[in-house]
């Protein structure tokens, strides 16, 4: 006995056979790609992972402000001087104590550097300073010291009045006061030519006088009893000791 036989026709056979090979083949991948229980509980446990950060930067230092110093301002010898004056009321017609020292102690420097043109020594320059105004002294007194103590001891001479007076060509009275000339002996020296000096009493009468034509010393003793001396192209008088 024969059966019927039925093939599929030509090309139908291996479009069914590629067809179950890719169905098998989406099988073994989704079988695959599926994660299994513990593959799930494993990657919900492990960390999430961040973005790498930058190293934090150095601390930046921060300097403390300096102290302040609070103490008391040192004042210079010419700011203690004017508050010296200040405090005491000195009298200096408008100058400051600072000043009016100053000046002095140029003078003094001045006359102590050309006598010759000078004409007086220097505690006789500076007494004189003194006596021109009504505070001088006590401003010398107290400011030479401070500002120039080179003349603290001609100072001192002038204000005492213990000091030598020179004599120009002028006229003097006869006694202690700075603008005086006290008695005793005084010298000219150099080459004197046509010298006249005079002594003369308190009623204008001569005492004693003298006319040099030439000379190279002259003596001359003024008493206490005199009143005024009088010198006309003599040079530079000066005390005998």
């Amino acid at each position: 006995m024969s059966f019927p036989m039925s093939f599929p026709p030509p090309g139908r056979g291996r479009r069914v056979g590629t067809l179950l090979a890719v169905v098998c083949v989406s099988t073994l991948v989704i079988a695959l790609g599926e994660p299994s229980g513990d593959d799930t509980a494993t990657a919900a446990q492990a960390p999430a992972r961040t973005a790498p950060t930058a190293p934090p930067s150095a601390p930046v230092l921060k300097r403390s402000p300096s102290p302040r110093v609070t103490g008391p301002v040192r004042k210079t010898p010419a700011q203690r001087l004017d508050a010296l004056g200040r405090a005491r009321k000195w009298e200096l017609s408008g100058s400051s104590a600072s000043e009016f020292t100053r000046d002095a102690c140029d003078m003094a420097q001045e006359t102590d550097s050309r006598p010759d043109l000078a004409g007086e020594s220097v505690p006789q320059a500076l007494a004189m300073r003194a006596a021109s105004e009504d505070s001088g002294a006590a401003a010398l007194r107290a400011g030479v010291p401070a500002l120039c103590p080179k003349w603290t001891k001609a100072v001192k001479a002038s204000l005492s009045g213990h000091y030598d007076r020179w004599i120009t060509d002028d006229t003097y009275d006869i006694g202690t006061a700075p603008d005086q000339i006290p008695p005793g002996t005084y010298r000219t020296a150099g080459d004197i030519a046509d010298c006249y000096w005079e002594r003369t009493a308190a009623d204008g009468d001569v005492i004693d006088n003298g006319l040099v034509t030439a000379a190279r010393r002259i003596t001359v003793v003024i008493s206490a009893s005199d009143s005024t001396f009088t010198s006309d192209n003599c040079g530079l008088w000066t005390p005998v000791h």
